[in-house]
């Protein structure tokens, strides 16, 4: 979880603001607010779901420090990370680690690890929240276990849990045009494409044609 600077800013502004001005300090105590603002919008439907998902095969849990080795077995795959928006590539310990560590502790984001009854790290799925937008669904599964039905299982399992809580009206999510395998998984969970646009985000597939999906809460 990303901590605040415990540091105290040195008063800048020294002549009194003229009408409709904004000191510096005022502009950090409002940024400041937004982000507590932020932090609380995202936390209560982020941590309204349940700790743990158990469907038929899978059970879904908060990522632990024990998954390092099989998280970095599986994630280093440039088969997956062709795939994806933000997977490093290569994928290193240390990237395991703040996943981990710092990345699955973000107020902003839900990851569960995928795993067998018996405990086998088999890959990751969640959501993004993001101010002004319903949760983003992502997903990815190591190559060993593809093809058998575990991403539409484990996709399934996450967004029942999410409706049953009553504040997820929709949620959304974004795939490569060309990640058949992706696009099989969400048209098989309801989801709908409602439009198209440009992967947005830093990484190797930035600016390639995107798919947009949502999904309605079932009534």
């Amino acid at each position: 979880m990303k901590k605040l600077d415990k540091k105290v800013a040195a008063p800048v502004a020294v002549v009194a603001p003229s009408h409709g001005e904004i000191t510096y300090g005022t502009r950090a105590s409002v940024a400041t607010l937004v982000h507590a603002t932020e932090r609380l919008t995202f936390r209560r439907p982020r941590d309204i779901l349940p700790g743990k998902i158990e469907t038929a095969r899978l059970a879904l849990r908060a990522p632990m420090r024990g998954d390092v080795p099989a998280l970095v077995a599986l994630a280093d795959n440039k088969n997956i990370a062709a795939r994806l928006s933000r997977l490093p590539s290569p994928y290193t310990r240390a990237d395991g680690i703040a996943f981990i560590e710092i990345f699955a502790q973000r107020a902003d984001e839900r990851p569960y690890a995928i795993t067998t009854h018996a405990g086998e790290f088999l890959g990751v799925v969640g959501f993004s929240y993001a101010m002004g937008q319903h949760p983003e669904l992502g997903y990815w599964l190591g190559e060993p276990h593809w093809g058998k039905g575990l991403m539409s299982e484990a996709v399934r399992g996450l967004l029942e849990a999410a409706f049953a809580t009553g504040l997820y009206p929709a949620v959304r999510a974004r795939v490569l045009t060309t990640n058949a395998a992706s696009i099989n998984v969400l048209e098989k969970a309801g989801f709908k494409k409602v439009g198209k646009a440009e992967m947005d985000r830093f990484g190797t597939n930035r600016g390639k044609p995107i798919l947009n999906f949502r999904l309605e809460q079932p009534r």
